[in-house]
């Protein structure tokens, strides 16, 4: 069995790496990328530069200075090619998966493959395996060429920072994987490619954009109207000198309770969408402080973002439920393509 799921796995890694599809949304996907760390390249060094002026300033001040200015991370690079990965990457997945099983139905060459010593599992694992393995190459490159440049422009990352672009890089291929996968199911039910394109299209849409906001619009009914404002209260973080402290200490406390309420059931439902649990594993690994306030509830950006970097087991901790969603959800597609496909009828 091992022998045919290798022949499989070979022949569609030979075929989806010398597809000019492939190659063109591939070509495109670095371009990109490239122009993205370009960017970010450019931002960071205008960053450092301010950052050298207020050190220089601060070392000028015979009085102890209010705060130290931060050095920005070259990670921050990477958070904006986080937004170009959110985009291209899942037209990529897509791409790869939409006809795997589909076109061999309809060029019938799916029921000359079976007739030959190889079972259905290897037939699906090894089209799997094998455009996973391309995607990884692919997603690998891209991330090497944007070390590269980042190499050429003079910006060294730090091995801590080597280790987090690493981790960006697993979390990346996981949410294009996600895409594929659902592309994949989608060629092994549907009747041709033409409908299995379409009907990915849709459930994108529906997962990317619509999810999020039924999320945001959800929870708002969940959690019910929010607490009246004692009479004279002119806003919500100060404490005016016509209300009585204690109702207005009440008031704060049912406000935030609502508010951890409504962010609660918001998270939780986004989590369906592939495209909040990247974004957010994404900020965590590449800018650590912003994440610690992401959780939709305004009341954390009241404290604002901690003084000092929060470590990468940390944030991602705060995070764990997105990480589980982000690995769980490409399984369960799989899952659905692996048993559509084996209790597919291909005469």
């Amino acid at each position: 069995m091992t022998s045919g799921l290798f022949v499989v796995l070979q022949k569609e890694f030979v075929d989806q790496s010398t597809s000019r599809r492939f190659l063109c949304i591939f070509a495109l996907f670095l371009l990109i990328s490239a122009i993205g760390v370009h960017d970010g390249a450019n931002q960071y060094g205008d960053m450092l530069a301010s950052y050298a002026q207020q050190m220089q300033s601060v070392s000028s001040d015979t009085y102890m200075p209010r705060y130290m200015p931060e050095k920005p991370s070259p990670l921050l690079i990477f958070t904006k090619m986080a937004d170009y990965f959110v985009m291209f990457g899942v037209f990529l997945g897509i791409a790869m998966g939409f006809d795997l099983v589909s076109k061999e139905k309809e060029t019938r060459s799916l029921k000359t493959l079976l007739s030959h010593p190889v079972y259905r599992d290897e037939v699906v694992n090894g089209k799997a395996l094998g455009s996973a393995l391309v995607l990884a190459i692919a997603l690998g490159a891209t991330v090497a060429v944007s070390v590269a440049i980042l190499l050429v422009v003079g910006i060294v990352p730090t091995m801590d920072e080597l280790g987090a672009i690493l981790v960006f890089t697993v979390v990346s291929g996981i949410f294009v994987l996600t895409y594929f996968s659902l592309a994949l199911l989608m060629s092994a039910v549907a009747p041709d490619s033409g409908t299995a394109l379409i009907f990915t299209l849709i459930i994108f849409l529906l997962i990317s954009s619509a999810v999020p906001i039924f999320g945001w619009t959800a929870a708002e009914m969940i959690a019910g109207s929010p607490p009246e404002q004692p009479a004279g209260v002119q806003g919500t973080f100060y404490t005016p000198m016509n209300v009585d402290p204690e109702e207005f200490e009440q008031y704060e406390q049912e406000m935030r309770s609502y508010w951890e309420k409504r962010a609660a059931a918001s998270s939780l439902i986004s989590l369906l969408s592939p495209n909040v649990n990247y974004q957010k594993t994404a900020t965590a690994v590449t800018n650590p402080k912003i994440a610690m306030t992401m959780d939709n509830n305004p009341y954390s950006f009241t404290e604002g973002p901690p003084e000092t970097q929060p470590g990468l087991d940390e944030i991602l901790g705060r995070i764990w439920a997105n990480i589980v969603a982000l690995i769980t959800l490409p399984c369960v597609f799989f899952a659905a393509a692996y048993v559509g496909f084996m209790r597919m009828d291909i005469r």
